[in-house]
């Protein structure tokens, strides 16, 4: 099978897919809620990670999604059951937000492995949320 041809990236993926990781997260919401305004479009509250919200607006709306998706998992995945009512909402929001993640991490990483700034992105979210479900994601040209 012949891999896709690369696609060219915007200026602003290319950016962020060379970008450092930042060393250090922003300490408050008053420091998210800076990173979202200077995020370059509306990043949906459910995004929450800082370096997923700097990302958010150079990719593609599946990955947009995804990123969504799996912030909302990891926030109810951080949460103590502390009764049985909890209990249930917990199991049904992990039902809802996290199960079937490794599918759609493996379709998003098919889909956009041509494209270098989305894969880059995506190893990136990989190491956030140890996602790694043994695919070969390896930067472009490495």
């Amino acid at each position: 099978m012949t891999a896709a041809p690369a696609v060219k990236a915007p200026a602003a993926v290319e950016a962020i897919a060379e970008a450092e990781p930042a060393t250090e997260q922003p300490s408050g919401e008053e420091d998210l809620d800076k990173v979202r305004a200077a995020a370059g479009c509306p990043v949906p509250e459910d995004v929450y990670d800082v370096d997923d919200v700097r990302i958010y607006c150079a990719m593609p709306a599946d990955v947009q999604a995804f990123l969504a998706r799996e912030n909302t998992c990891q926030h109810f995945a951080g949460e103590e059951p502390y009764d049985d009512e909890r209990r249930r909402e917990l199991e049904e929001a992990s039902a809802k937000y996290c199960e079937g993640r490794e599918k759609i991490f493996t379709d998003l990483v098919a889909r956009h492995r041509g494209d270098c700034a989305v894969r880059a992105a995506l190893i990136g979210i990989n190491g956030r949320y140890d996602l790694d479900f043994d695919l070969d994601l390896k930067p472009c040209g490495g």
